[in-house]
């Protein structure tokens, strides 16, 4: 796609999901392109994550990408059991209406293999130290002390985002949650070199395998592939080992000495766990963070998208289909800002984005925090009966949202009334929804 000299410039920091993406759309929509990615390659590393119908259909009109899913995205039968083990519901496909389950190592190669058909220009072992604005301008400074330029910057570098400090001068508030959540993904030789999983999980040519183990306030999983098993277990914040670090170290000692303090939990987690190979074990601390209604700069030179800008915990299963979802908007709403009012408007389409966005990021986050609990409070005799009861799938609302088509139709009105301090009323939300920081 054209990326032409005159073109308004965007400088994307961060080579994540939110990032990447971004940056296909960016380049969808006719801007210059660059990423900057502080590690020396893009991680492919991690294990997987479940990306929601609305993103489903974003990454499809990529058809590399489209491709890539069909081939890459797991297709499971589900086993819900009690925490012991008891098997209570299943085997039953995964719903449409939850979206796909993908390996995130192979989702990012297929980004990756997009921006380079597209020859995005994508630099590594680049670290930005500091945002910077001017009227015309953004830009970020390089520990090197270099100073890059762009139209417009875009922050997609998580958490630890150092762009706070331009938006609003100061972090969100942290909230200790008091839970972790122990992570791994690995060969599945290593898992079926164990009798009892090889029987009971080994996948087929068809269908993959996946397993919830679920408890009151707790819950384990665990996902046998074609070629990659992975499980994941939430437990009490464990100071020696949790922390908010991506850094695979971790060996099966450490999980199963905390498995085995909290509680009796089903014999087929405890041997996947078991089956680790050493280094491969990520122990995540669940830290909810302050929602702002503001994502932009001062100036509107910068604008966070993804976890920079709304960090979701994993439990509310929706960060990755959130970030694809700002990035279709943000580069819709720049595009349409320039097509419509000239390139000195890219500030004010970044600033329609995110009042089209903050509305439903919000309510996303509530109710999937709700969910999470509901989810962990299960009758489960009730499930015996009915076992599809146990799917507490996400509401019409969530799943029919088209952010493309949204800032097609409603950018106008939405410009219009932040150019004249008029309220503008969403209806991307639940029915009555007001979202209060």
């Amino acid at each position: 796609m054209d990326q032409g000299r005159g073109a308004p410039r965007i400088l994307i920091v961060g080579g994540g999901l939110a990032g990447l993406f971004c940056a296909l759309e960016c380049v969808r929509n006719g801007f210059g392109t660059t990423v900057l990615e502080s590690r020396a390659a893009i991680q492919t590393a991690g294990d997987f994550i479940t990306i929601g119908p609305t993103a489903i259909n974003a990454l499809c009109r990529w058809p590399s990408i489209a491709t890539a899913l069909d081939r890459v995205a797991y297709n499971p039968d589900i086993y819900y059991h009690t925490q012991d083990g008891e098997l209570v519901a299943g085997p039953m496909p995964t719903h449409p209406n939850f979206g796909r389950l993908i390996s995130r190592p192979a989702l990012h190669e297929a980004l990756m293999q997009a921006l380079e058909t597209e020859n995005v220009d994508i630099r590594c072992e680049t670290k930005v130290t500091r945002y910077w604005e001017t009227e015309d301008e953004g830009g970020v400074e390089l520990v090197n002390g270099d100073l890059l330029r762009a139209d417009m910057v875009i922050a997609a570098d998580g958490i630890h985002s150092k762009s706070w400090k331009l938006v609003s001068g100061k972090e969100p508030q942290i909230y200790p949650s008091g839970l972790a959540m122990f992570r791994a993904a690995f060969p599945i030789q290593h898992a079926l070199a164990d009798p009892s999983l090889r029987e009971k999980w080994t996948p087929t040519a068809e269908r993959d395998k996946m397993g919830f183990f679920l408890s009151r306030g707790s819950f384990g999983i665990v996902l046998f592939g074609k070629e990659t098993a992975s499980w994941v277990w939430q437990h009490k914040d464990n100071p020696e080992t949790s922390s908010e670090s991506w850094a695979a170290t971790l060996s099966p000692s450490d999980a199963l000495k905390q498995l085995d303090a909290e509680g009796q939990w089903g014999a087929d987690l405890r041997s996947l766990i078991a089956a680790t190979p050493p280094n491969h074990i990520v122990d995540w601390r669940l830290m909810r963070r302050e929602l702002k209604r503001e994502w932009g700069s001062p100036k509107g030179r910068l604008m966070q998208v993804g976890d920079a800008a709304h960090p979701y915990l994993p439990t509310t299963v929706n960060g990755g289909t959130q970030s694809i979802e700002d990035g279709v908007s943000l580069a819709r709403c720049l595009r349409l800002a320039v097509d419509k009012h000239g390139p000195s408007a890219l500030p004010s389409g970044a600033k329609v984005h995110n009042l089209l966005r903050i509305d439903r990021v919000a309510a996303i986050e509530t109710t999937g925090l709700e969910r999470t609990k509901n989810h962990q409070q299960i009758d489960f005799e009730k499930v015996k009966k009915n076992p599809e009861s146990i799917r507490n799938e996400p509401a019409q609302w969530q799943i029919e949202h088209d952010p493309f088509a949204y800032a097609e139709q409603h950018f106008d009105e939405c410009f219009d009334c932040l150019k004249s301090n008029k309220p503008f009323e969403n209806t991307n939300k639940p029915e009555g929804y007001v979202f209060a920081p």
